[in-house]
């Protein structure tokens, strides 16, 4: 976004920023019950900042037990993940899912979520230390970007049959073909590219193994799905509450370091979450 190559393009100027947590210190939508609350802000900019002006539709309200930290990077990744595997590949135990980018928060969300339903998880990282995050997070096996994938999903699963769901976050198919890899009616979900990776999937391939090809946009699924979207917002409190008291990869950083933060994420040289804290950030 902040470099105008997103799909989504704002109205320059603008203040960077998707998500935060904070608390309610005014409102003028005349519901004074707001003011005091602790709330989840998702938006399309503005959440770079110590303080912000949100919609009523902008926000989630959740307990203040809650850590704000968690809450701070939890929303965009754990929504992501719940509307590709739960609403759109429909998940089931002792199914079998590749993940891509595994190590980043979306595909942090994507390990808990699909152990927690009793998936078998095959997560692809950049390097050795990301590995060993997504082994504490649960993945059964940690592949690498540059080992051959279909090889060692083979050798580690004992079959050839192939895998049930391959969630690609970083656009890993342009370099490898992953869809190899999937069984015979196998689910393809494409969240996200990194370093404009887009590539051309060759059509007989996917007539061959009657593959089925997901393009996952959480915003518009929820925009097209009004109905859906009071439940999933409540499945998704309840996992907020679990990971809670469970899940530490996190990276912290003082709001002036917030550049940092950023070409940590550029130069794909973080993992995990990297949350900013502001003058007003006070857990300890």
């Amino acid at each position: 976004m902040i470099k105008g190559t997103y799909q989504f393009k704002n109205s320059l100027p603008f203040v960077p920023g998707i998500e935060a947590c904070g608390i309610i210190i005014e409102e003028k939508c005349g519901k004074s019950f707001l003011k005091g609350k602790k709330v989840i802000v998702s938006k399309k900019s503005g959440c770079f900042a110590e303080e912000l002006v949100t919609e009523l539709d902008d926000i989630i309200i959740i307990n203040k037990n809650i850590k704000s930290y968690i809450a701070a990077g939890f929303y965009i990744s754990y929504i992501t993940a719940y509307i590709a595997l739960m609403e759109i590949a429909k998940i089931k135990k002792n199914q079998t899912i590749l993940i891509t980018g595994a190590s980043g928060g979306v595909g942090n969300a994507m390990i808990y979520i699909s152990k927690k339903i009793g998936m078998k998880v095959f997560a692809v990282c950049g390097n050795r230390n990301k590995a060993k995050i997504v082994a504490e997070l649960g993945a059964d096996c940690c592949l690498m970007e540059s080992d051959d994938i279909k090889k060692q999903v083979d050798m580690f699963s004992g079959s050839t049959n192939g895998i049930d769901v391959i969630v690609d976050i970083n656009g890993l198919q342009k370099i490898q073909n992953l869809l190899n890899c999937l069984k015979w009616r196998g689910k393809y979900l494409i969240i996200g590219f990194v370093d404009g990776n887009i590539t051309n999937i060759r059509t007989n391939y996917i007539l061959m193994k009657g593959l089925r090809i997901y393009g996952v946009r959480a915003g518009e699924y929820l925009r097209k799905n009004v109905k859906k979207k009071a439940i999933i917002i409540k499945n998704l409190k309840t996992l907020l509450l679990e990971i809670n008291n469970i899940y530490n990869g996190y990276t912290f950083l003082n709001f002036r370091n917030l550049k940092k933060g950023l070409n940590l994420m550029k130069s794909r040289q973080s993992s995990g979450k990297i949350i900013v804290k502001t003058k007003y950030y006070e857990e300890v």
